[in-house]
């Protein structure tokens, strides 16, 4: 009897942290919005994540004065652990850099990098951000970024200005 009573015990154990770990592990793929991410329960490292980033102001105001005329593609896992990393601290810096949600398209990956987007953005590390400007590439940000995510995107965009300014 105790031996019933202990096994059935370990397994309701057992069955209880592997549920909590497949919650924790969510696997989001396909087109993703910021509501969903903040509100799912499955995804609480996002909300934890944006509250706690503090970007660096001057790279943010960078942003703020130069975001119109660019959008960006964002792939990532919500099971990656960088992505975790990433994808909040550019959700804090697109918020407080002013930018509208449509700027921002965001797909879920799996293990493999499928992510169902319409387009084959050549994904080969998550969370991979890409930067177009009237529609054609200016740069991408593969894994975790170098020096920040408002320092990278402001090197991009000043990159992106550079070469208008050489064209004319």
């Amino acid at each position: 009897m105790r031996l019933k009573t202990l096994l059935l015990g370990g397994s309701l154990l057992f069955s209880t942290l592997a549920w909590a770990q497949n919650d924790n592990d969510k696997v989001l793929k396909g087109k993703i919005d910021m509501k969903t991410l903040m509100n799912d329960p499955g995804t609480t490292w996002f909300y934890k994540g944006v509250n706690s980033y503090e970007p660096n102001d001057n790279m943010l105001n960078y942003i703020k004065a130069n975001r119109s005329g660019f959008n960006m593609v964002v792939v990532m896992g919500t099971w990656d652990q960088t992505s975790r990393e990433v994808v909040p601290a550019l959700y804090k810096v697109m918020i407080t850099g002013g930018s509208p949600d449509e700027q921002v398209v965001m797909f879920g990956a799996d293990q493999k990098l499928q992510s169902d987007a319409p387009v084959d953005y050549k994904v080969k590390k998550l969370p991979t951000i890409i930067i177009f400007k009237d529609g054609k590439e200016e740069g991408r940000i593969v894994g975790a970024p170098k020096e920040s995510v408002e320092a990278d995107i402001s090197r991009i965009l000043l990159s992106s200005s550079k070469k208008e300014k050489d064209k004319e």
